[in-house]
């Protein structure tokens, strides 16, 4: 399989997950901290997807989806990602995005 296939599979996957993680706390069945230990212990993921978006950057997550979406149905980015990145709350860059990073995350 060519390089810029596999690619394009895996970051489809990838988004698609977190996409759908999302769309289940924006439901409120689930907090992100219990959707990553969920994936993490049941799909053995090594991140789970909201540590794994805010760890990319929720900005750049953003960017890849507005992308996808140009092309795919279902892949628009969800409401509260587009408020967290209007906050500036980018993931681990900034100590805060679907999780809380630093002396934040105690507080």
């Amino acid at each position: 399989m060519e390089k810029l296939l596999e690619d394009q599979l895996i970051e489809r996957f990838t988004l698609a997950t977190f996409l759908e993680s999302v769309r289940l706390f924006e439901e409120g069945i689930a907090g992100p901290e219990d959707i990553d230990i969920a994936m993490r212990a049941g799909a053995g993921l090594p991140l789970g997807p909201f540590a794994w978006a805010d760890r990319e950057g929720l900005d750049v997550i953003l960017n890849r989806l507005e992308k996808w979406a140009q092309s795919l149905p279902g892949f628009e980015p969800p409401v509260s990602l587009r408020q967290r990145v209007a906050r500036g709350d980018l993931g681990i860059k900034t100590g805060r995005g679907y999780l809380r990073y630093g002396k934040e995350a105690v507080e």
